[in-house]
């Protein structure tokens, strides 16, 4: 009858035995009245459409259909084996209508009609990415013009495999809305409202996402991936809306991240992020940039900024140590390479980062990502060879007021020459190069020793009088070397692992400074 798409005839082959009965009333002074029965049997049929529709040849499901109605509609009722129901209202318009519908499946009975124009669907556990790989070859744009569909769908189950997770006890209604369509979904992993405008930006405001994908069970034949980017050198932004993303608490790849906001756009290859922003509620990541996904032209740019009061509660949040504690931190950056975004190319790296921390200390200087990122600029070393070559002044803590930095990137080659820690035993400055494709390291650091100076222990007193009591019993007890000195000067080379560290320079302090 060519009621179906070619999509789903194709899908289907067979033939079904039946038997029918066929009633019509045609009283004299009222409407004309009829009642269908269809009997039949879906032996002989095979199906490849996904599941729940798809069933070998012979495999008896015996199917019941019956309509009763007049001239201006009818009711179209039915089963399918044991479990699946339907109930349908359609009206003898012009063109046939499908006024509201319902299926079930593990039922017994028929089910009531909807209390409002649309379809239900209740059906079993489902694999999207099939469906959806269905819908792409277009199985839905070639609906027979001889009918009318509602526009209003709503679909539950109690498992959906797609983008590689499980979303579980979900409920998706798609309707109409004033500009376009409106999709909500309520869900285990999700509480979402998707906005589909017309000649606007698509608006997703969601409540609650809860995304790790690789946790749905797929068949081997199938498999499907653990991440929406495994395929990344095949992402085309065809077709793609423009998007307003508005995340109030999410979860991705098991980890919390808290609100997160976007606004992207599309032109051509490129993909635009404008007022990006993350925040934890202990860190907050703002970020503006663009994706050029040209062919053999692939490239990232980002500007934006991260800032917080605890830097150790902000890392923490993640699951990361770090040997940085109790201080506020701002960075601002401004980077760009020749890759995705979630793949940073060191070689081609490029930009300016310029780093503030507040009153804070360090501890221990191995622990965690952040050490690895004090070993970039071999802090971590610099200050066990102090703890080495001044035991009896260094702590285990190495106290600071503040630290400022300005990095330039070029070509995977960072360079500094401002870095300086403010130091309650000692100011520190450093400046040199660090190749982040080769990791290695040309540093230059100059020591300027503070304890024995009274200004130092004062301004130990004024952060916290704790500490400053601790300053002021060590400066009593300091060894002779290190009162008598006036500036150290390092010279740090060789792997970012394994740096060389050697002392060129120690001058001793003049008698007027002690």
């Amino acid at each position: 009858m060519g009621v179906l798409p070619p999509q789903l005839n194709d899908a289907l082959s067979g033939s079904v035995t039946w038997n029918g009965k066929v009633g019509i009333d045609l009283p004299y002074h009222a409407d004309t009245t009829y009642h269908i029965e269809l009997n039949g049997d879906l032996r002989n049929v095979s199906s490849h459409l996904p599941s729940p529709l798809n069933k070998p040849a012979g495999e008896a499901i015996p199917v019941n259909i019956q309509a009763d109605g007049n001239l201006k509609s009818f009711a179209l009722t039915g089963s399918a084996g044991s479990k699946n129901h339907f109930n349908s209202r359609w009206l003898l318009n012009q063109k046939l209508t499908l006024d509201r519908a319902i299926w079930t499946t593990d039922s017994r009975t028929i089910p009531p009609l909807p209390a409002q124009q649309g379809v239900e669907l209740n059906l079993p556990a489902l694999d999207g990415a099939q469906w959806l790989a269905l819908f792409q070859k277009g199985a839905a744009d070639n609906v027979s013009s001889s009918a009318e569909f509602p526009q209003r769908v709503t679909l539950r189950t109690p498992a959906l495999s797609l983008g590689g997770q499980q979303w579980n006890n979900l409920s998706v209604v798609s309707a109409p809305s004033l500009n376009g369509t409106k999709i909500e979904a309520q869900g285990r992993e999700v509480n979402a409202t998707l906005l589909m405008r017309n000649h606007a930006p698509w608006l997703a405001n969601i409540k609650y996402l809860y995304y790790n994908p690789g946790v749905a069970k797929t068949h081997a034949s199938s498999p499907t991936p653990t991440s929406p980017l495994a395929s990344a050198n095949t992402i085309s932004f065809r077709g793609w809306p423009d998007l307003q993303l508005r995340c109030e608490e999410c979860w991705l790849w098991g980890q919390k991240y808290g609100r997160i906001d976007g606004d992207f756009a599309i032109k051509g290859n490129t993909l635009t992020l404008a007022n990006g922003l993350i925040d934890t509620g202990f860190a907050r990541l703002k970020a503006n940039g663009e994706w050029v996904n040209a062919p053999g032209n692939e490239r990232t740019s980002l500007k934006g900024s991260l800032h917080g009061s605890n830097l150790d509660t902000a890392a923490g949040f993640f699951g990361i140590s770090t040997p940085i504690q109790n201080a506020s931190f701002n960075v601002d950056y401004d980077l760009h390479w020749r890759n995705p975004p979630w793949q940073p190319d060191e070689a081609t790296l490029n930009g300016i980062l310029r780093t503030r921390l507040g009153k804070g200390e360090f501890t221990d200087l191995s622990s965690g990502h952040a050490g690895q990122l004090l070993r970039l600029l071999s802090f971590d070393a610099l200050l066990r060879k102090l703890r080495f070559d001044f035991r009896d002044t260094f702590s285990e803590g190495f106290y600071f007021d503040s630290i400022h930095s300005t990095a330039w990137i070029k070509d995977g080659v960072l360079h500094t020459d401002d870095t300086l820690v403010d130091g309650l035993e000692a100011d520190i400055a450093m400046k040199g190069s660090v190749d982040l494709v080769r990791r290695r390291l040309d540093m230059e650091a100059v020591v300027a020793p503070e304890i024995s100076a009274t200004v130092g222990v004062a301004a130990a007193f004024a952060v916290n009088p704790i500490v400053g009591a601790a300053v002021f019993a060590a400066s009593k007890v300091l060894g002779p070397l290190w009162s008598k000195v006036s500036i150290l000067r390092y010279r740090i080379t060789g792997p970012v692992d394994a740096p060389q560290i050697n002392e060129v320079l120690r001058q001793p302090r003049k008698e007027s400074q002690q």
